[in-house]
Order: C-alpha cells, then sequence, then structure tokens
C-alpha cells in the first residue's frame, strides 16, 4: 500500500507543478503584453501639480494615483487604444485616449472652471456651442485681473461690442456702459444690469470679487427675452455660489499707492512772467501790475507750485473673505469685503463695505430652494469740487500762507487759518486753493445703502418638466451733502451755504417660469415661459440753505434761510409675458424662437402694451461629414439672428398733463396758484429697435487659434424726444415719437494660444469693436438740423459741429485778416463759403461737422504668460476717433493771460514767436472755440501683472490649498496727442481727481 500511496503522492506533487509552471507562463505571456506609461497631472488654470489625483483604466480596477510632484506611473496594454480616467477633488474628471504615446501631462480644469462652458442667457442657462445670437462671457479671473474698484471697468476691452466710459478720476466714480452704439438720444444708453435675477441693478454696488460671470447679451434675439427693458444691451452678473465639499476659506487683499501721472506742466513763474508782462508789452499793452510779494516770487526765480500742495499720494487697499462649501444637498458662501480708495487731492476718498450670503438646497427628490443677498455701504468724500481746478489756475507767484507776506494789506489780504487767502495776488477771482480744499470751507459727500436680495424655489413636477417661481428686490438709499463755507469759491466772505438730498429707490420683480426639456431621437427641444411683474418706487427730498451761522454741512438747517426746497414721488410698473423655444437638431442644426409682451405704466393708454418678437438661427457647419475631411478648421458656427426690442424709460408722466405751483399778479397782489407745466401727449408710445445680426465662429490649429466675427445692423424708430412747438399752445416743447437713428458695425473676438509648453505658456485675447452711428430722421417734419442740441441728420449724434480751424492769422496774412475784421496773432477759420465773412446765423452759416464724441473703433489686447509657478499679463486699451472740445483749454485755461496760470505746452503767438497753433493773447479772437477740437485717441497700457504661486509640496507644508503673491501697475503708459487731463473723458479738473498710477502688492489664500 505504501508504494501506492508514494506513487499518488508524486502524480499529485507533478499536476500541481505542471499547474503552477502554466500559471506563470500566462502571466509571463500577458506581462509581455502590457508597458509602462509616466504622466503628470496638472492645473489647467496656473499649471501647478495636482498630487493625489486618481489615474485608471477605464473599465478596469487597475489604477494608480499621483505622487507630491504631481506624478505618476501606469501599466497599460500595449497595443490598441487605452481610455484612461484622471479625476481629482474639486476638478472636472477627464478621459484621455493613450495610443503609442510613454509621457503624458494630463490639464484638468477646476469645476468652476468648467462651468464656463455654460452661460447664462436670460431665464436660463445654455451651451457654449448651442447658442444662436451675440453673447460674451466675462469670468472671475478676468473680472478682478486688474483689481477694479468698479466692476464695470473688467468690460473694458474683454467685451467686443462694448464702450466703456470712465465718468471721472475720483474715488470710487463709475463707469458708462455702451452697447453697439447708442441707440436713444434722451433716454438712458445704458444696458440692463441683472444681478441674479434682479433687474435695474447696480454695477457699482458690488463687490467685483464676489462675481463669478458677466454675461453681456448684444443682439435683439438675446436681449428680446427682456423686452422692453433690453433695447441697450443687457449684462447678467452671477455672483459665485458655494460648491460641495469641505469648508473652504479664501481670503485675497491687496495694499497700493495711486501717484499723480500724465499731468501736463504748468508754467514757471520765469514763463508766467514772460506771458504776463514782457511779451504783453511787446504787444503794445500795458504790462500785468505785480504786488510786492509778486515781485519778491519773481525776483528770486520761485514757483509756487500748487497742485503739488493740493495733492499727495493717495493710499488703496482692499480685503476680501469668503467660506464656502456643503454637502450634496445644500451649499453655502458667505463673504464681506472692505475697500479703501483715497484720492489724490487732499480730503478726498471712498470706502465701500460689502456682505454677500448665498445658499441653495434640495428640498426631497423634487424641490429646490435657494437665496441670494448683498448688503453694500459706501462713503465718497468728493471734498471741494473747485479746489482742483483753483490748483491748476492759480499764479505761480503766489504766496502760501499769510505769515509770509510782507504787505498784506496792499492787495487787501486775508489770513484764513494761516493761509493767506488771496495769496498775495491783486485778484479777487481764484482764492486760495489750499482753503477751498479745507474740510471745513468744502465738502461733497455721497453715502449709500443698497441691500438686494433674490429667493426661489424650483420644483421638478415631471420629467423634463420645472417650475421656478422668485422673488428679486433691492432698497437702496443715498445721501448728498453739498456744503459751501464763507472762503469756498463759490461764497467769497459769505456766509456759508448748503443743499442736502435724500433719495430712495426700492423695487421688485416676481417671476415665475416654466421650462420643460424634450430629447427624442435626434431632436432635442426646450421651451421657457414667463410671467414677471416688475414695480419701482422712487423718492427725492431736497433742501437747500444759505446764510449758516457756523460750519454745520448738512446739519442744523433751521439756523440757516432757505433757499429752495421740494420733494417727489416716481412710480412705474411692467407686466410681462414671454416664451421661447430652443430646437436643435442631430447637433447641428439650431432654432430659438423668443416672443415677449411688455406692459409699462409710464406710456399712454392703447400704447402701453407692446410684442418684441425675434428668431435666430445657427448651424454647426463644423460638424457636417465634408468638413470632417479638411484639418484647417473645426468648431465653425453660422448664426444668424433678427430680433425687436423696445424702450420706454421716459418720465412716467409724460402722457399726464401736470401743475406748478406758481406765483401771479391777483388784483396788483401777490399770489400763489398753479399753472401747467406741461403738454399732455396721449400718443406717446415705445421706442423701437429692429436688429439683423450675422455671426461667424470658427477655429484653427486644432483649437489653438478661436474666434468670432459679428455683423450688426441695427435701426430704432419711434425716438421719444422733446419736439418744439409754437408758443400760441402756451408750451414750448411736448414729449413725442419723432426721430430714426442707425447703428452698424463689426466686432471680432479672438483667443489664442501662442505657445503651449510643458513649463510654459502664452495666451492672448483680442476684443475688436467698430461701431458707425447716423441719426437718419429727426422729428418727423423733415427738419435735418438741430443746432441747439448739435443734432445733423445724416451725422452721429453726439456730433461736433463748429468753426473749422485754419490755423493763425500771420503778419503776411493782414491785409487778408481785415476783410475779417482781425488780425495777426488771431485765430483763422474756414470762410466755406468764401462770402468773406464768418456768420452762424440760419441763413448762412459758416459751422460745419468736425467729427463726433464716439469712438470710431476700439481694441482690447490681453496677454498671458505662464512659467513653472511664475504668471505675467497685461493688458492694452486702444480707442480711436473720439474728438472733443478740450473742456482742459476751454474749462481750466480759457483766460490765458494775466489772470491764471496756463500750461506751459501752449505755443502761443507773439510777433517774434509766429505760432501757428495757438493764438495771441493780445489780441480779440472770437472764434477760439474752433482750436480747443482735439482728437482724443490713446493707447493705454492698462495694467501690468506679475504673480508667484507657491508650489504643492510648500502648499502640504503650510498646511493650505493654494497661495499666490503678486504685485501690479495700473496705468502706466499713455500714449495720445490730446492735451487734456484724460483722454478717456473730457474733463476740465472741475469737480474731479487727476489721472493717477496704481502700485499695488497682494496676495490671495485658501484653507
Amino acid at each position: 500500500m505504501e508504494p501506492t500511496i508514494a506513487k499518488h503522492k508524486i502524480a499529485i506533487m507533478r499536476k500541481v507543478f505542471l499547474l503552477s509552471m502554466l500559471l506563470l507562463s500566462i502571466a509571463s505571456m500577458a506581462w509581455a503584453q502590457n508597458r509602462h506609461l509616466t504622466g503628470r497631472v496638472v492645473n489647467n488654470e496656473n499649471g501647478t501639480v495636482l498630487s493625489g489625483a486618481s489615474v485608471t483604466v477605464k473599465g478596469t480596477s487597475r489604477g494608480t494615483v499621483t505622487d507630491a510632484d504631481g506624478k505618476f506611473t501606469i501599466s497599460i496594454p500595449s497595443n490598441g487604444t487605452t481610455v484612461l480616467v484622471i479625476a481629482s477633488v474639486g476638478f472636472a474628471s477627464q478621459e484621455v485616449y493613450v495610443e503609442k504615446q510613454t509621457t503624458l501631462t494630463v490639464s484638468l480644469v477646476s469645476e468652476i472652471k468648467s462651468l464656463e462652458d455654460i452661460v447664462v442667457v436670460g431665464y436660463g442657462e445654455r451651451r457654449k456651442r448651442d447658442l444662436t445670437g451675440a453673447l460674451v462671457s466675462v469670468q472671475s479671473k478676468d473680472i478682478v485681473r486688474a483689481n477694479p474698484v468698479q466692476a464695470a471697468k473688467a468690460i473694458q476691452g474683454q467685451v467686443a461690442g462694448a464702450t466703456v466710459t470712465k465718468s471721472s478720476n475720483r474715488p470710487g466714480a463709475g463707469y458708462s456702459i455702451t452697447i453697439r452704439g447708442e441707440n436713444t438720444i434722451n433716454n438712458s444708453t445704458q444696458p440692463l444690469i441683472v444681478i441674479d435675477g434682479l433687474m435695474g441693478g447696480d454695477l457699482n454696488n458690488l463687490n467685483p470679487n464676489d462675481i463669478q460671470t458677466m454675461d453681456v447679451l448684444k443682439d435683439a434675439s438675446s436681449t428680446s427675452i427682456y423686452g422692453a427693458r433690453g433695447a441697450n444691451g443687457v449684462v447678467i452678473v452671477t455672483t459665485k455660489k458655494g460648491i460641495s465639499g469641505k469648508p473652504k476659506v479664501t481670503y485675497d487683499g491687496y495694499v497700493g499707492s495711486k501717484y499723480l501721472a500724465h499731468v501736463p506742466r504748468l508754467r514757471t513763474t520765469p514763463e508766467f512772467y514772460k506771458l504776463a508782462f514782457t511779451d504783453r508789452v511787446a504787444a503794445g499793452l500795458s504790462g500785468t501790475v505785480f504786488t510786492t510779494a509778486e515781485q519778491q516770487k519773481i525776483d528770486a526765480g520761485q514757483t509756487t507750485d500748487w497742485v503739488d500742495l493740493a495733492t499727495d499720494p493717495g493710499l488703496q487697499t482692499s480685503h476680501n473673505i469668503s467660506v464656502s462649501g456643503g454637502s450634496e444637498k445644500t451649499t453655502y458662501r458667505f463673504s464681506g469685503g472692505f475697500l479703501n480708495e483715497k484720492g489724490n487731492v487732499l480730503y478726498t476718498g471712498f470706502k465701500r463695505y460689502n456682505l454677500n450670503a448665498g445658499l441653495d438646497s434640495k428640498v426631497g427628490e423634487h424641490v429646490k430652494v435657494g437665496f441670494t443677498s448683498y448688503l453694500t455701504y459706501s462713503d465718497q468724500n468728493w471734498g471741494s469740487q473747485e479746489s482742483l481746478r483753483g490748483a491748476f489756475r492759480a499764479r505761480p507767484t503766489g504766496t502760501v500762507y499769510y505769515k509770509d507776506l510782507t504787505n498784506p494789506s496792499q492787495n487787501g489780504d486775508i489770513d484764513v487759518n494761516g493761509l493767506a487767502i488771496w495769496m498775495g495776488i491783486n485778484d479777487k477771482q481764484v482764492p486760495n486753493p489750499l482753503s477751498d480744499i479745507d474740510p471745513t470751507t468744502s465738502k461733497l459727500q455721497t453715502t449709500t445703502l443698497s441691500a438686494i436680495t433674490n429667493a426661489y424655489m424650483e420644483v421638478a413636477i415631471a420629467k423634463g418638466l420645472t417650475f421656478r417661481s422668485s422673488l428679486s428686490a433691492s432698497y437702496n438709499t443715498q445721501q448728498i451733502g453739498d456744503w459751501r463755507g464763507t472762503w469756498s469759491k463759490s461764497q467769497i466772505g459769505s456766509k456759508p451755504r448748503t443743499q442736502l438730498d435724500n433719495r430712495k429707490t426700492a423695487n421688485y420683480t416676481i417671476d415665475n417660469i416654466v421650462n420643460y426639456k424634450k430629447e427624442f431621437g435626434k431632436h432635442r427641444l426646450e421651451f421657457t415661459g414667463l410671467q414677471s411683474a416688475f414695480y419701482q418706487r422712487d423718492e427725492l427730498a431736497t433742501i437747500a440753505v444759505k446764510d449758516l451761522p457756523y460750519v454745520s454741512y448738512w446739519y442744523a438747517l433751521n439756523t440757516g434761510t432757505i433757499t429752495a426746497q421740494g420733494s417727489s414721488l416716481v412710480e412705474r410698473s411692467l407686466s410681462s409675458y414671454m416664451g421661447r423655444i430652443n430646437y436643435t437638431f442631430n447637433e447641428k442644426y439650431l432654432l430659438t424662437v423668443t416672443g415677449r409682451s411688455d406692459g409699462a405704466s409710464q406710456l399712454a393708454e392703447g400704447n402701453k402694451w407692446a410684442f418684441f418678437p425675434s428668431v435666430a438661427l445657427a448651424w454647426r457647419l463644423g460638424d457636417e461629414n465634408f468638413m470632417m475631411k479638411q484639418n484647417v478648421f473645426s468648431n465653425v458656427k453660422l448664426r444668424m439672428s433678427y430680433g425687436e426690442v423696445g424702450n420706454s424709460t421716459v418720465n412716467p408722466y409724460s402722457t399726464q398733463a401736470s401743475l406748478l405751483n406758481t406765483g401771479y399778479d391777483f388784483d396788483g397782489a401777490a399770489a400763489m396758484g398753479f399753472a401747467p407745466l406741461n403738454l399732455a401727449n396721449k400718443d406717446l408710445k415705445w421706442e423701437r429697435s429692429k436688429e439683423l445680426n450675422l455671426g461667424l465662429d470658427f477655429s484653427v490649429l486644432k483649437n489653438r487659434v478661436t474666434a468670432s466675427v459679428e455683423l450688426y445692423s441695427r435701426k430704432t424708430v419711434d425716438l421719444i424726444l422733446n419736439q418744439k412747438i409754437p408758443n400760441v399752445t402756451g408750451f414750448n416743447q411736448v414729449t413725442a415719437n419723432v426721430g430714426k437713428i442707425q447703428n452698424k458695425g463689426i466686432e471680432l473676438t479672438l483667443n489664442t494660444v501662442n505657445i503651449a509648453k510643458e513649463n510654459f505658456r502664452w495666451n492672448s485675447s483680442f476684443a475688436f469693436t467698430l461701431n458707425r452711428n447716423k441719426l437718419l430722421e429727426l422729428y418727423g417734419d423733415g427738419q435735418l438740423v438741430d443746432k441747439g442740441n448739435k443734432l445733423f441728420v445724416g451725422y452721429p449724434i453726439r456730433a461736433n459741429f463748429d468753426y473749422q480751424f485754419a490755423g493763425i492769422w500771420q503778419l503776411a496774412d493782414s491785409n487778408a485778416a481785415k476783410v475779417y475784421k482781425q488780425l495777426p496773432g488771431s485765430v483763422r477759420v474756414v470762410d466755406q463759403n468764401n462770402d468773406n465773412q464768418i456768420s452762424s446765423s440760419n441763413n448762412i452759416d459758416d459751422r460745419v461737422y468736425l467729427g463726433t464724441q464716439m469712438p470710431n473703433w476700439i481694441l482690447g489686447v490681453t496677454n498671458r504668460f505662464n512659467y513653472k509657478n511664475f504668471d505675467l499679463s497685461f493688458f492694452l486699451y486702444y480707442r480711436n476717433g473720439v474728438q472733443y472740445s478740450n473742456s482742459t483749454l476751454s474749462g481750466t485755461f480759457g483766460e490765458l493771460g494775466t489772470r491764471y496760470n496756463s500750461l506751459a505746452s501752449l505755443n502761443y503767438w507773439t510777433k517774434d514767436n509766429p505760432s501757428n497753433t495757438y493764438f495771441s493773447p493780445y489780441v480779440a479772437n472770437p472764434y477760439r472755440s474752433a482750436i480747443n477740437y482735439q482728437d482724443a485717441s490713446f493707447l493705454r497700457v492698462s495694467d501690468i501683472t506679475l504673480g508667484y504661486t507657491l508650489p504643492k509640496r510648500t502648499l502640504d507644508r503650510l498646511k493650505i490649498s493654494s497661495a499666490r503673491f503678486y504685485g501690479q501697475v495700473t496705468n502706466p503708459f499713455i500714449f495720445t496727442k490730446y492735451t487734456g487731463f484724460d483722454p478717456e473723458f473730457n474733463s476740465a479738473i472741475y469737480q474731479d481727481d487727476v489721472p493717477s498710477v496704481l502700485l499695488t502688492f497682494g496676495f490671495n489664500v485658501s484653507f
């Protein structure tokens, strides 16, 4: 038996051995068919490595994770195509197809970034690839790139078709936005601002750090969904929301300093003496008589730099902190911000405090609720309205302090808080600028409290069918106080006066939206229906008081004499119904049809309601089979749209006759009564804009270059204007629908990836805008010209109409100058009809169209460089063709000669200096206005930023998620021929500040 058992054991061992060898052979064969792939996973936004990212072979359990350097090694089949799935917390997962590569770099896009493929189109969202209208989306990183005080600044040069212009250089000053030209004359040209569903919001009240996207709707098919309120375009602002995950704390702050820049040089004392005395005497006039104090300055060659004394570098700081997070069902975000911007003019500044809260939550399987609330308080102190202009105009021969005057009685000078109020000058026109700049002398302050909230409930009724109801409300209260003390420019020794304005604005919007989506076969259908109600209430109370006994600003008003007071209440409402259908066939052919009906309370009976339709078509040409055979173009899409929108932003009571309380003579005695204020127009109706838009989207070089081209033509009819009527009616004008405007243009948006290496990346963005504006009809009665309002049929609105400058009359032209009753040194203008006279009568007029205050074209260029953990960006902004009547010359330095100082660059005419650019201050110049028109084209280097992002290893040691440090310079360079203070807007430095360069250092960190 034992031999048999032994033989059996040996047989079993032999089988086990053979089986083991077979398995080893199979494993060896399998291993021989695999290979190793190495790679790295990085953040698409900034190139930083991502550790802990999972890398798996799709459809298998084979996988690995990246190390601290973002690197991985994984075994994949040697033959065929392998699909890898790469995922990391906070980033959208990505599938990568691997064929013969041995190394791989994968860039993951953050969850927030991936949302950029979705744009807000009004009462809904769409994929970018499904858009049929003209829309540009500005993302968070582009909004905060240059640390703008106002969010509207981020649109400038980054949205083709939008013209963004600052209103002032003062701290906290806002921006005006015009989209595709000006479509109206008497009404606002500002686009509708929609903040988290609230229509009519104010961008100036928002903290740019709280904004996720700003979607700019440009063509009528896109804006018609807002009907009556979308005539000037729409800017949809979406604030940041929470993302599910552990709480994330983010801080973003900077500190900087503003310095005067691009300020024209004024005349020194020797230069002013030559102008006011030497050259005057040479011209045969008596020289300016200087006081003893001035003569001492002249003899010593001393110059008082009033601008330097009235200004200082301005500190600017910003601090923002946010907390966000949530679960699968509930997400939240809370944030707070503080901005402190000091002006360059002493005692000026702007402070803003922001609080933001948002919550979204799923209640059960079918209900979702949420809210967003925004609270802003701002304090805008603009100081004196006159001090800066006074600093530019004050003579360089002036004395600052009373104690430094040797003979103050010579000019009747007065000691005001230690200052020589008349600066030792025998002229009472300009008081000491440092006196006017003192807050106890002049103060202009605006405080604003604004609250915005939006709450919604969304119910999933059935598959593809949802109902959403939302309530948006805002409340804004603003106080403007204007104090003028005894020694302010406007009072000059009189008792103080003040004015106080209190304004309250409240509005709400109720939207009920039903949305249905259905896919069947190659068809995709979406329907959106809306019922909306809007109400707004504006209250204004104002009072003006004089003869105040002491410095009380706008308090204790009962101590003075009331000179004016009044109050007003304006209410308006809008009721709307809208339907929209989006249809897609085979993912290539797209159709959008929209219809909206609006009823506006401010229009006349019978004309309150209007219907605004639009239709848009798109063809994804790049997805056609015949396009697949070429490799030059991709993502090609053709778009065409047509739509109508309306404008009803008129005085709500223009259709009603109103009364004004006034005095009249009653039997020889004064009495109070009421008289008609305006003539009612019972036929007043909507302004209507009709627009055709053609669009082309495409990519080349394997999507390294993407472009979008827009061609549009818009005609606005039934313009609401104040039409003059015969005085026999008892009125001089009536508000009526008379006039037509046309805007045509081209827009180009271009994004390029110039270099894309592992450690180096260079991206560029271009936004080009060209618009041509023309007034087609005026007042509907064949009238071609309204000179008083500078309106001329066939020309752009906001035209410049004046005499054409032809140089300066020279000595050799004396006889010709006499024909026009002029002298050598006078401004020479063109005699358009060669009748030997310069006339401005209605029958004979030598004034002609000179140019427009609207730009010919605009170009914005952004360049971004990334090298390892470093980033560099700069933004260029060019505006061409704007013509201004230079207010710096006409308003600030209008009297070249004895009274005021002037720009050193003004090369005025004398016999010894026969200038042909600027007139002689010693002869009459009735046509001097012609010399002020200048080309205000400019190229500005708007901002340059250099940043460094901490590497992953350092972040892990510090136990933080991300950190970036940066330095930035804003407005470092400007190139222009314009001789005014700032070519972006026409400022005379009255009620303004000077241009500045801002140097900042900041950092942002997340935990």
